[in-house]
């Protein structure tokens, strides 16, 4: 977090929180919801913000509470995120190797490894929640393993499964994977609120 925002935190410690103004797409991108109205018409996508020291603030000043609810630090005032699929979005670093989220960190850990019913990859990372970015999950699911060196294809997708032993070359301990059923819900198995809202004043 940045000391200006600390700075501001402690001058102004009783600033009261918002929501519906930003949100995070499931490509990783940040957007704008003039009206505020983010988490009372969720299918309206916003508008991407694209100024780059706006963005570089957001990725420095964005953060979860105990409740799940991940949001921006704006100052003194606390800015609640609608999260369109999770609350980090991971893609594969420049190196291919590596993974990173869309705030630009990378991730050290992985601690399991889901499929949804609907195809998606979701992982819990040292730092949180994740979905891997769309196009990044060919490339990402030609490494991931079992202990017996075997791909996603050996197993039956369209099942509910728990297993363990995956790993990728870049992360070698080795995790669980789960392939969920149609009736799980991402937020509610990794703990975070889609339509977050402050805490009544």
């Amino acid at each position: 977090m940045d000391a200006a925002v600390i700075a501001a935190m402690k001058k102004w410690p009783n600033v009261p929180a918002v929501s519906g103004y930003i949100s995070l797409d499931q490509a990783g991108h940040w957007r704008h919801h003039p009206a505020g109205a983010a988490n009372q018409h969720p299918e309206q996508a916003g508008e991407r913000i694209a100024h780059q020291g706006l963005l570089d603030f957001f990725n420095r000043n964005y953060q979860s509470d105990k409740h799940g609810r991940w949001f921006i630090q704006n100052g003194p005032q606390r800015v609640y995120i609608r999260l369109d699929a999770a609350p980090l979005i991971v893609s594969l670093a420049e190196d291919r190797v590596h993974l990173q989220d869309h705030t630009g960190r990378r991730i050290q850990d992985i601690h399991a490894w889901y499929i949804s019913a609907e195809g998606m990859l979701y992982l819990r990372t040292s730092v949180g929640p994740a979905l891997l970015a769309g196009r990044d999950i060919p490339a990402l699911l030609d490494q991931l393993r079992n202990q017996e060196q075997e791909g996603l294809d050996s197993l039956d997708l369209e099942q509910p499964h728990h297993s363990i032993g995956w790993h990728l070359p870049a992360y070698p301990q080795a995790c669980t994977l789960t392939v969920w059923s149609s009736c799980v819900s991402p937020a509610q198995e990794l703990a975070y609120i889609v339509l977050p809202e402050p805490d009544p004043t």
